[in-house]
């Protein structure tokens, strides 16, 4: 039966092994596509809804990030833009890179003259993010069949271990003399 467990085990695990090798360059492929496509879509939209205004910069305060060099490290910026209806807003935005105070910066409104948190998504944008999205497909996937092996390794050495319990049942009453 130890055999036959043992083959049985190794099996579930080439099989497991083989089904990760077919599906995963099709479900990284598909979940990818579908992730770049999606994020030109939403690109697009932005792009036609939102339009590029200059804003002063009011304030520019960093946000501390030790780790980081100033140029990347992010900022608080008070700014202040102009409406499509002519009147100046004052807001806040978290940008990187150093923006000093009284220069100008371009940042993206809608058609209300509300700034965005970023322009638009860039087609690199969602390339990166098809990147990552495959990635962790290939992750998942890996962990739900790493899951599945393991449940399947669980099964068969409980049912491995019954078995040498049988066996032993039969045979301990020939060995300690018992009934």
């Amino acid at each position: 039966m130890r055999r036959c467990s043992d083959r049985i085990q190794v099996t579930v695990w080439a099989g497991l092994i083989a089904a990760f090798l077919i599906s995963a360059p099709f479900a990284t492929t598909d979940v990818a596509h579908g992730t770049y496509v999606s994020g030109l879509r939403a690109g697009q939209e932005q792009a036609a809804a939102w339009h590029p205004v200059p804003a002063r910069v009011l304030r520019a305060t960093p946000l501390v990030a030790a780790w980081v060099s100033p140029a990347l490290s992010p900022w608080r910026l008070s700014v202040r833009w102009a409406r499509p209806n002519g009147s100046s807003q004052i807001g806040e935005v978290t940008r990187s890179g150093v923006a000093k105070t009284g220069s100008t910066v371009t940042m993206w409104a809608d058609s209300r003259g509300r700034l965005m948190t970023h322009p638009p998504l860039s087609r690199g944008q969602a390339a990166d993010q098809a990147f990552r999205a495959a990635i962790v497909t290939l992750i998942a996937l890996a962990l739900l069949l790493a899951t599945l092996g393991t449940a399947m390794s669980l099964i068969l050495d409980r049912w491995r271990l019954a078995g040498w319990e049988a066996d032993w049942a039969s045979v301990e009453p020939q060995w300690t003399h018992r009934r």
